[in-house]
């Protein structure tokens, strides 16, 4: 799975893919797509562009002041406040400056991202780099970089495609990445009443977890034995873990399947699959 150092290394060539792929996106769009709404509420397709840029930019900093072993917060920042005043502040020259210097901004960000990336080796992967959430190990920042661009890659298309899909480039490492995904859901959101075993699949790819009290222990693989499985295709495992899917409908179309203890098989799903 995506926690494994090897795993976490062999997204790298995946996240500059899907990067060289959306530049390409952009480069083709007529002018008229730059302010065409997005899935997310209020964005426009800019919006969303100018958001990856500066997420671009971001991730860069951290991630080379964390494996220095001093993690800092970006662009001089000293606070949560001031981080996210200055990232607002490069979104707005990025979205001001027009359809061209925004392209250009996202491909700028992404090499230099990509620059930081493949000079990472696996004894950097255990140091923190800063988030607003608190530390978080430079290894995660890999699928991290990962779910933005899939996710918001799909937010541009999907209110203008009759059937949106993620990029077939990244689904199959958003795949490997949902194990932890799964597990900071449960540790930042479970509250109990949860004891149990459980499996979730995504097409051929399974992996678990164990609750009892609040404790959750993750498995690499399906249990043995489980009290509850989710399985579902790919496409759509990932979508509802990014809430950009509706749990009941799923089900309702049988793309969601829940096998065994079906109360704590929905609890469950009220933990992952939260709407976006």
């Amino acid at each position: 799975m995506a926690s494994h150092p090897h795993s976490q290394l062999a997204n790298i060539p995946v996240v500059a893919a899907q990067s060289a792929h959306m530049v390409h996106t952009f480069r083709a769009w007529p002018q008229a797509y730059w302010s065409r709404p997005a899935f997310c509420p209020g964005w426009s397709a800019a919006d969303a562009v100018a958001h990856l840029a500066s997420g671009g930019e971001f991730y860069a900093q951290v991630i080379s002041a964390g494996r220095s072993g001093t993690p800092q917060l970006p662009w001089g920042a000293s606070t949560a406040t001031e981080f996210r005043e200055a990232r607002q502040a490069a979104v707005r020259q990025l979205i001001d400056a027009g359809p061209a210097a925004l392209i250009e901004g996202f491909a700028r960000s992404a090499a230099r991202l990509q620059e930081v990336l493949e000079s990472l080796q696996e004894a950097d992967l255990t140091k923190a780099a800063w988030h607003p959430r608190g530390l978080i190990p430079i290894g995660s920042w890999i699928g991290m970089r990962l779910i933005e661009l899939g996710a918001h890659d799909w937010d541009i298309r999907q209110p203008h495609e009759a059937q949106a899909y993620l990029s077939p480039t990244v689904l199959p490492a958003l795949v490997g990445v949902l194990p932890d995904l799964h597990a900071q859901f449960l540790h930042q959101r479970l509250s109990g009443g949860l004891d149990g075993v459980y499996t979730l699949c995504a097409d051929e790819v399974a992996w678990g977890f164990t609750v009892h009290d609040k404790t959750v222990t993750s498995h690499a693989n399906a249990p043995e034995a489980s009290h509850t499985c989710l399985s579902a295709d790919a496409e759509s495992m990932v979508l509802l873990s990014l809430g950009r899917a509706d749990m009941e409908a799923k089900i309702q179309s049988g793309a969601l399947a829940l096998r065994g203890d079906s109360a704590k098989g929905r609890q469950l799903c009220a933990i992952l699959f939260r709407a976006f």
